[in-house]
C-alpha cells in the first residue's frame, strides 16, 4: 500500500537504465556501477516441483548469499513473511547481517518486522527509511483516516498501520477493534519478555561476589 515494493522494482530499473547510458526519472543521479543485481521480490510457490511459497523463497536468497559480492545490488522485499513470525524475523535478521557484515553488497530490504529494525540501528553502514503516510487525528480512534503519500523519508516507521489498511479494505469495524485488543495484549506479552531479557544480560554481567 504504501510504495515500497514499487520504490525497490524502481531503483533496479533505474540501475540497469543508468548503466546503459540512458535517461532516468530523476533530477540528479550518483552512479556506483555495479556487476550483477540480485532481486527476491513477490511471493510464488512451484506446485509442480512440490515447492511451497517459503521454500521457493529461501532457496532464491540462498542462490544470493552464494554468488552476490560487494559491487552487487541485492533488493529483497519482506523477506521471511512466508513462514511463522519468530522464524521469519530470525532468518531474515541473520540474511541481512550476513549481506551487510560479510558481502558488503548495495541491499535495499523491506520489512514489517520492526525487531529487525530495532537490531539494523547501530549497524554500521545501514540506514533505515519508511514510506510517508498521513494519518488524520481524531478523539475517535476508530474514525481515524490514512492517505499514503508514497515518499521515501528517513527513519524507521513510528508506527504500524495494519489497522487503518483493514478499514479501508472494508474489514467489519467491530473485527478490526478486536484485533487491536488482542494486539495490545501481544504488545504487553512482548515487552515484558523483552524486560525480562534485558534483566537476564544485566545478571550476566554481574560478577558474582566471592565470600
Amino acid at each position: 500500500m504504501g510504495g515500497k515494493s514499487t520504490l525497490i522494482r524502481q531503483a533496479g530499473a533505474i540501475v540497469i537504465l543508468a548503466q546503459m547510458g540512458c535517461y532516468v526519472p530523476a533530477k540528479s543521479c550518483q552512479l556506483t556501477p555495479l556487476t550483477r543485481i540480485f532481486s527476491r521480490l513477490g511471493a510464488s510457490d512451484r506446485i509442480l516441483a512440490g515447492e511451497s511459497t517459503f521454500f521457493v523463497e529461501l532457496s532464491e536468497t540462498a542462490s544470493i548469499l552464494r554468488n552476490a559480492d560487494s559491487h552487487s545490488l541485492v533488493l529483497l522485499d519482506e523477506f521471511g513473511r512466508g513462514t511463522a513470525t519468530f522464524d521469519g524475523t530470525a532468518i531474515a535478521s541473520s540474511v541481512l547481517d550476513t549481506l551487510v557484515s560479510k558481502v558488503k553488497c548495495l541491499t535495499l530490504f523491506s520489512t514489517h518486522y520492526h525487531s529487525i529494525l530495532d537490531e539494523a540501528r547501530g549497524w554500521a553502514g545501514v540506514q533505515l527509511g519508511h514510506m510517508q503516510c498521513l494519518v488524520s487525528e481524531d478523539d475517535d480512534k476508530e474514525s481515524e483516516s490514512i492517505i499514503f503519500l508514497y515518499k521515501l523519508a528517513e527513519g524507521s516507521c513510528p508506527k504500524s498501520y495494519g489497522f487503518n489498511v483493514a478499514k479501508l479494505a472494508g474489514i467489519n469495524s467491530e473485527i478490526i477493534s478486536l484485533a487491536k485488543k488482542k494486539a495490545d495484549e501481544m504488545n504487553r506479552t512482548a515487552e515484558r519478555l523483552k524486560a525480562l531479557r534485558k534483566l537476564a544480560r544485566i545478571s550476566q554481567d554481574i560478577d558474582p561476589v566471592e565470600s
